[in-house]
């Protein structure tokens, strides 16, 4: 079976020599001293908005201008992406209660869980961490896989975005988990927060992740796709 690490070099040796390997650079964060009084999150509402450019993290190409909005409230808190990418489908994440997610988006595949998973923990205060176990499936497969999620809460940071300079709380989520790829082994990920209460979800987001492939000689590590989503607007 081909591997996505195959695909990726593939991918990059096909671009413009000009733009083939100039990875995304990193966002201009500054460590901040935590506010006197931690902001509690902007509750869910009916019609809240937040457009993001999402980036190729490998090569720094603009893969999408994705709008996500809140839908619905009940029984689920129902926020709907729409995409500027050709054939991109309309796709609907979930959150029960709002901060832990059940139907997510951010990767290869959309996972729905058996139990909602914390996007940041209820204690927003540097060094809180939590570790949540549960399964989840994919959708049009009805085996269930495990996944086991660590989460740390790295520190208060301005981030700049643009002209805008955000105070966010960088929360940094380490993830095991079974594949639904039986060619993939030992598939971890990363995937980084900056949360700003005020808008009730990230200004900036970056997942990356890698697994063993034992059809590659040598039992290389494959890399899964790397990818940033940077506020543009929020409403």
């Amino acid at each position: 079976m081909q591997t996505v690490r195959r695909k990726l070099l593939l991918s990059l040796l096909a671009l413009p020599a000009s733009c083939a390997f100039q990875p995304l650079p990193a966002l201009r964060t500054q460590a901040a001293a935590a506010p006197a009084t931690v902001p509690a999150i902007r509750p869910p509402a009916l019609g809240q908005r937040w457009t993001y450019r999402r980036y190729n993290g490998y090569n720094s190409a603009l893969l999408a201008t994705e709008t996500e909005e809140i839908v619905a409230l009940e029984p689920q808190v129902l926020i709907r992406r729409r995409s500027d990418a050709p054939g991109a489908p309309v796709l609907d994440e979930l959150q029960q209660p709002w901060g832990r997610v059940q139907r997510e988006l951010a990767w290869d595949h959309v996972q729905t869980y058996e139990e909602a998973l914390p996007l940041w923990p209820a204690e927003l205060r540097p060094g809180a961490r939590s570790v949540h176990r549960t399964h989840y499936r994919v959708d049009g497969f009805s085996y269930r896989y495990w996944i086991s999620v660590h989460t740390q809460v790295g520190g208060w940071e301005h981030l700049t975005l643009g002209a805008h300079d955000w105070l966010a709380l960088r929360v940094e989520r380490f993830i095991r988990l079974q594949h639904h790829d039986v060619s993939r082994l030992e598939t971890t990920r990363r995937d980084t927060l900056w949360l700003v209460p005020e808008i009730g979800r990230w200004a900036a987001r970056e997942v990356s992740g890698e697994y063993l492939a034992p059809d590659d000689p040598g039992l290389f590590r494959g890399l899964e796709e790397h990818q940033r989503w940077e506020l543009q607007a929020w409403s």
